[in-house]
């Protein structure tokens, strides 16, 4: 019983990494109001905030000195109904649903100097990856998971240059904090056990930019941004319910991330005075998901769990309307697919699915001051879980929704 508990805690706990509230995988795009309103379609190439360094950093150039702070809202609503089986063939039986509710709160912040006609120098704070899923203590798929939370903050530096009067280059290197809590229960074994992970570490990355502008109404972006291995390190502890003869305990904890390549192509073409278009296509390298390895202390040692995720293309496209010198209204449209390929290999950790996002919003300026508010809904298509560990393996259902709401300020220098 204790050789199966230890695999068991080992085998639950590693599947944190297997989807995401609020975009496909576990990639986020939170970090920008104003983009936030076309549902990120022209990320980079804009020019209408401080969040380039981010998505292209040679787009920079199109602002000046300037700073902006903001913070993005996502309201996650899921409900995941199935049932529980032993891997011999015995039905567990009937327990509640499992329902996630939460408001998970995204700050980002950004500034930049312009040091002269060709050079822009730049820093900012942001949340480019993450997932959060906290389930009823009960739920039916409890020992599949009942809290998941992963943040990754990014704090990058960097510059864009002009090569010349069309061409501009930008890169910008990441400082990156990792942050990992995972919890489970092992009830099939030790009912009422508790199993948590909780890891953390630095790593960088790094994110280069090209920008071509056909004309002042029509440019061009690509940017990659190329991740890197993360070790994350921490506590593993085993908390035992009062009926169980398992032993409380700590042990030491460690784990290697490697957060997927991207690659992004953005434009944006001012069709006249009032109207301009904005398209995205991000390109994510989500097949370096293909296992996930744990170490501990714990005398269970190594467990390697395979992912085997797909690489994924995600588009988007957006209008603004430039109603006069102060207003702007913005609106887009996004496909944001799943790249995990079935239901055997799909979790409870938020059972990631393909997604349509629908946004709007809004830019105020006055002087020196631009206020700006995003709203984004998105549609996620009903999810299939056939997934197996060791000794179980839970058959659900899950339908999920999501919110975004965007506030952010920015000001000229």
């Amino acid at each position: 019983m204790i050789k199966k508990l230890k695999w068991t805690m080992l085998t639950l706990t590693v599947a944190c990494l297997s989807s995401n509230a609020y975009a496909s995988g576990y990639n986020l795009n939170e970090f920008s109001a104003t983009n936030l309103g076309r549902s990120f379609a022209g990320t980079g190439v804009v020019g209408d905030d401080y969040s380039a360094i981010a998505f292209n950093p040679a787009g920079m150039v199109l602002k000046d000195t300037g700073a902006q702070l903001g913070v993005s809202v996502v309201e996650m609503h899921s409900n995941t109904v199935g049932k529980l089986y032993s891997n011999s063939g015995p039905f567990l039986g009937d327990k509640p649903d499992g329902k996630i509710r939460y408001y998970a709160t995204l700050p980002h912040t950004f500034a930049q100097y312009k040091l002269n006609d060709r050079a822009v120098i730049g820093a900012g704070i942001y949340t480019p990856f993450g997932l959060a899923s906290i389930y009823n203590d009960d739920w039916v798929g409890a020992t599949h998971g009942i809290k998941t939370e992963l943040e990754v903050v990014d704090f990058a530096a960097g510059g864009a240059y002009r090569l010349t009067n069309k061409l501009t280059a930008g890169a910008t290197i990441i400082a990156r904090y990792v942050h990992g809590d995972l919890i489970n229960e092992a009830n099939v074994i030790a009912p009422g056990s508790r199993n948590r992970m909780d890891l953390d570490g630095w790593g960088t990355a790094y994110n280069f930019g090209l920008m071509y502008e056909f004309t002042k109404d029509t440019r061009l972006g690509v940017a990659y941004r190329l991740n890197a291995a993360h070790t994350v390190k921490g506590k593993h502890t085993i908390t035992r319910s009062p009926n169980s003869a398992v032993p409380n305990g700590t042990w030491d904890g460690r784990s290697q991330m490697t957060l997927p390549n991207q690659l992004t192509i953005s434009g944006y073409h001012r069709l006249n005075e009032k109207f301009g278009l904005t398209g995205s296509a991000r390109w994510t390298k989500w097949d370096i998901f293909d296992n996930f390895v744990l170490e501990t202390t714990h005398s269970a040692g190594t467990a390697v769990i395979p992912e085997h995720w797909k690489n994924v293309w995600t588009f988007a496209l957006g209008l603004d309307y430039y109603h006069n010198e102060n207003w702007t209204f913005r609106t887009g449209v996004s496909e944001d697919p799943t790249p995990i390929p079935d239901a055997k290999l799909r979790t409870a950790r938020i059972p990631d699915t393909d997604r349509k996002w629908a946004s709007f919003g809004a830019s105020y300026k006055y002087k020196q001051m631009t206020f700006d508010v995003g709203y984004a809904h998105l549609f996620m298509r009903g999810a299939r879980i056939d997934n197996e560990d060791k000794y179980t393996t839970l058959k659900a259902s899950s339908k999920s929704y999501s919110n975004i709401y965007g506030v952010q300020f920015q000001y000229d220098f």
